[in-house]
């Protein structure tokens, strides 16, 4: 089943106190400028969502909650009408260890796993009227079993191709593949890293 058949249609909601957001770091570069991508006409459908698949490098200094371990960070996070999932899974790896959003060399050490959750009923996430880019920032969670860790997304995505449709007459989908840049609570996407972005939407036809 397509990648978007899978999103996750709701995500569970944390009610707890305020959380701060971890030490900032330099944002990697700006991402492409979209007027080269695709022109198709974006269809109005109930859902849009944005998701965006990168690897961040570096360690995190965390202040609130227990400590956030590990060099290379492989995020997923899908922002659905304000709905977030995903989630960062942590290694420690040497020097020219290899990572991608879904693959880790063996010489990594997996240090933790979260998954991303809405704060307090707060959505977070927005795409453009046209589809061709999309934001996702503000204040979200991470969760591993009773821990909770406090999480900024700052990122943005362009598209860089034209609308694939994949709805069945009574299920309409479509998704752009996109570029993204920006950082998770300070932390830049990893340089020359691969990434994977899509902007989308989805709903009866």
């Amino acid at each position: 089943m397509h990648r978007q058949r899978h999103l996750a249609r709701s995500a569970a909601v944390l009610a707890g106190t305020a959380l701060l957001a971890a030490a900032s770091a330099v944002p990697s570069s700006a991402a492409p400028d979209p007027r080269g991508a695709g022109r198709d006409i974006t269809p109005t459908t109930d859902h849009r969502y944005a998701t965006s698949w990168v690897v961040l490098g570096g360690g995190f200094q965390n202040e609130f909650g227990p400590p956030i371990r590990g060099n290379r960070h492989q995020v997923k996070l899908t922002t659905d009408n304000g709905v977030v999932s995903g989630s960062m899974r942590s290694y420690y790896c040497p020097v020219g260890a290899s990572v991608s959003p879904t693959w880790a060399s063996s010489r990594c050490v997996h240090r933790q796993t979260m998954t991303f959750e809405n704060f307090e009923r707060q959505k977070v996430g927005r795409v453009s009227s046209t589809g061709l880019s999309a934001k996702q920032e503000g204040l979200i969670v991470g969760r591993r079993g009773t821990d909770r860790w406090p999480i900024e997304p700052d990122f943005t995505l362009y598209a860089s191709g034209p609308v694939t449709d994949d709805g069945d007459g009574t299920f309409y989908s479509f998704w752009r593949e996109a570029t993204v840049s920006g950082s998770l609570s300070g932390r830049p996407i990893l340089s020359g890293a691969k990434q994977e972005g899509y902007i989308g939407g989805y709903g009866p036809a």
